[in-house]
């Protein structure tokens, strides 16, 4: 029987010292030091992700040039698929930092264990097969309302969930009862 245990997370934003200033919330245990909340990350990070882990990324992982980028991802523990955020393309440019990733991709339709999850980095009004129940894990909003909260959506990003990444058991379980949402 297997130990590795699949996370989900968004909008990490290493090195981006103005998210501190945008989202004051969560990122106020930071003192507002980009390095010390670089380095508190990797901490946070590793205390939840053992090396066997899966870990999904819903884009934005770093404001830094790559091969700084490239550093903080090596010293993370576990697996990483990242699904691309609007702050990421330049960097996935750099063969180094795309490597870090066992996948990279625009949108994952996930099913894990009897549950269809439809991720990407950006909030849908619509995704795949919504009217039958499926969930959809996204990002980019930081914690900003969507006007869906009340369906099977939910903002999987650090500003949102207040957590470096969140068992995406336990993000399942946080919606799953949440309204379907019909399509027509």
């Amino acid at each position: 029987m297997s130990n590795q245990r699949t996370f989900v997370t968004s909008d990490l934003h290493f090195g981006h010292a103005n998210i501190m200033k945008f989202c004051p919330v969560t990122r106020a245990r930071y003192n507002g030091d980009v390095e010390f909340m670089n380095e508190s990350m990797v901490q946070e990070w590793n205390a939840l992700v053992s090396p066997e882990d899966v870990v999904y990324i819903l884009g934005d992982v770093a404001f830094l040039p790559a091969q700084k980028a490239v550093n903080y991802l090596h010293r993370l523990n576990g697996s990483k698929i990242l699904i691309e955020g609007n702050h990421d393309r330049k960097l996935l440019n750099d063969k180094s930092f795309r490597q870090c990733f066992d996948e990279v991709t625009a949108y994952k339709r996930l099913m894990y264990q009897d549950t269809l999850i439809i991720m990407s980095h950006y909030p849908f009004l619509e995704w795949d097969q919504m009217h039958r129940g499926s969930l959809h894990f996204f990002g980019h909003v930081h914690g900003g309302t969507t006007g869906q909260e009340q369906y099977r959506c939910m903002d999987v990003g650090m500003d949102a969930t207040g957590a470096i990444v969140v068992d995406i058991q336990t993000a399942i379980d946080r919606i799953k009862d949440n309204a379907i949402r019909g399509h027509h």
